[in-house]
């Protein structure tokens, strides 16, 4: 008998049987499939080469990779890890030990890599010859570098050089410049490299002809804002100043600065500046409240030109409850517009500060010029003024108020920084020269300090001291005493209401004046934040008088004018109720 065969399955069911297998077998080695690598003995930027190195890592989410070229990638990892530490300096690096397992769906690939000694500098020449030799921007950029005898071969620090001496070359018009000598000798069996790096500079290009397109100013007024002058040597930023101070003059709404085609035979550039000009009046319109001035608004009008020779003017109104208050300005350009200017003011106020009333009459010159990342303020002012003490007296005085101020803001961000600072003086005063009826002489010095510590805490930090010298406090103009408590000093208190008072409990301001504030906030989601706050000051008779304190807390909101903030503080040298203060202010 012959042998018993089993019945084959029919055709279509074998197709089907392997097609699934295959899809199976496909899934089960490409389906989420990933090649992790794990490195021991690199850190930091050695190791972010390596891995940029290797083809297991630039392939690893490839879903496509069979057994067999997975461990074609592993195979060639030893020598790209030794060629991704050479620019480093470590010629002589091992990989000791080396794995590849499969864990699920992935690949797992360890390499143990000892690096060895580096390769260090046994000398370095760099240099820079031609035209440009003692040029300062170069001279710094070679004392600066990190490639000296002695230190560790590393193949960036010589093209990082190499790369900012060319952009500074073309900053500052070598723009003919070359790389005579540049090469990295190594000799790896030594340990040891020669670095030499020299570059010609070439002659300097100079600004060709300049041609500003404009017609609203006149050319004398033009040149002080141009920094760029024919036959001077060619600097991009002087370019950039002069492209920025036109803007910032406001006489522009734009302003395009470009240059030529170089001309190798005068080697020169021209320069073309095109300008539109800005609108020549402007109306602002503000509104706002505050728990010191509940609701105020206010109404601006500016002349941004009257006439070529860039003198500008100025008016505002302004009203809330505690003060109405217009002033104009009429300002004129002096040297650089941007850092000096003289101007004419006048205003008519009328303000209540605290218990005391004050209405005045000014006008005044003020000389402003900016001095490096300080502003210095030289003014003189003639007040008339009618004060009205809380007890019906009233007295007037018709006076010259000459004073000095200086002011410097540094800060990453003008409404809301992260790190900054302001620092403000100002000293003024008045004798019975000046038509005073009493002598005074006023010092008034501020401080603020933003910290950040972290991306979501912020420590903020005001100081204030302010010293009258006055021969009789009582006939003292209201405008020129010294008054504390309120949204912007010592919270917990009403405003104006911290300092001396009369015989009734009224204010009426202080002789001297002592602030400080700590103030810790903490962003809690977006532009929320939560603040807890510390004050301590007044306006004082004397100046050894004991300062009121008061705390509190407050949440925050961030906007694009500033910083809303809702505050309630508690006096902690007084029996009196908690305070609520809305404010917008700056932060410094």
């Amino acid at each position: 008998m012959g042998e018993a065969s089993c019945p084959r399955p029919p055709r279509r069911s074998r197709i089907l049987t392997a097609l699934v297998t295959l899809a199976l077998a496909f899934a089960s080695l490409s389906a989420d499939a990933s090649i992790r690598v794990q490195l021991t003995g690199v850190e930091g930027e050695t190791a972010a080469n390596v891995r940029a190195w290797l083809d297991l890592v630039r392939f690893a989410e490839r879903e496509d990779l069979s057994e067999t070229a997975v461990r074609r990638l592993y195979d060639r990892a030893p020598r790209q890890i030794r060629e991704a530490l050479r620019p480093f300096g470590y010629y002589d690096a091992r990989v000791v030990s080396r794995s590849l397992t499969r864990e699920g769906n992935d690949w797992i690939a360890r390499f143990e890599i000892i690096r060895g000694e580096p390769v260090r500098l046994n000398s370095v020449r760099l240099e820079v010859i031609g035209e440009g030799h003692d040029h300062p921007g170069f001279q710094t950029l070679l004392a600066e570098t990190p490639l000296v005898a002695g230190a560790q071969l590393r193949h960036p620090d010589f093209d990082q050089l190499r790369a900012r001496l060319e952009r500074a070359a073309s900053t500052y018009g070598f723009f003919d410049r070359s790389f005579p000598e540049r090469r990295l000798e190594i000799d790896p069996a030594a340990l040891s490299a020669n670095a030499v790096l020299v570059m010609d500079t070439g002659p300097r290009y100079r600004f060709g002809e300049v041609v500003i397109d404009q017609d609203i100013l006149n050319q004398a007024l033009i040149e002080r804002m141009v920094f760029t002058r024919e036959g001077e040597p060619f600097d991009t930023e002087r370019l950039l100043r002069t492209q920025y101070a036109l803007t910032d003059s406001q006489y522009f709404a734009n302003v395009v600065v470009e240059t030529g085609e170089r001309n190798p035979l005068t080697r020169s550039i021209p320069v073309n500046i095109e300008t539109v000009p800005s609108r020549r009046q402007r109306i602002r319109l503000g509104i706002g409240y505050g728990s010191d001035t509940r609701a105020r608004g206010s109404i601006g009008w500016d002349w941004r030109r009257i006439n070529q020779r860039g003198h500008r003017a100025n008016m505002q109104l302004q009203v809330s409850q505690p003060l109405t208050e217009l002033t104009t300005q009429y300002i004129v350009p002096f040297g650089d517009p941007l850092r000096e200017r003289l101007s004419f003011r006048s205003s008519l106020a009328a303000e209540d500060l605290a218990d005391v009333r004050s209405q005045r009459a000014t006008i005044g010159v003020n000389h402003r010029r900016v001095l490096g990342n300080w502003q210095r303020n030289l003014f003189a002012d003639v007040v008339d003024e009618r004060t009205r003490l809380p007890d019906g007296a009233r007295f007037a005085d018709t006076l010259i108020v000459p004073g000095i101020g200086f002011e410097r803001l540094i800060a990453d961000d003008p409404l809301v920084p992260t790190e900054g600072h302001r620092l403000r003086a100002e000293v003024r005063g008045s004798h019975g020269l000046l038509a005073a009826k009493t002598d005074f002489l006023r010092l008034h010095l501020g401080a603020s300090r933003i910290l950040s510590p972290s991306d979501d805490w912020r420590l903020a930090l005001r100081a204030e001291l302010g010293i009258g010298i006055v021969d009789g406090f009582d006939e003292l103009p209201a405008s020129q005493r010294f008054f504390a408590g309120g949204d912007q000093s010592v919270r917990g208190y009403g405003f104006n209401k911290l300092g001396p008072t009369d015989d009734e409990g009224r204010s009426i301001g202080g002789r001297h004046l002592v602030f400080g504030s700590v103030e810790a906030q903490r962003r809690i989601q977006g532009p929320w934040h939560v603040a807890a706050f510390i004050d301590s000051g007044g306006a004082l008779a004397r100046l050894d008088d004991t300062p009121e304190v008061s705390a509190g807390v407050g949440l925050h909101f961030l906007t694009p004018i500033g910083r809303i903030r809702v505050e309630v503080a508690q006096s902690l040298t007084e029996s009196r109720s908690p305070r609520l203060h809305i404010s917008i202010r700056p932060d410094l």
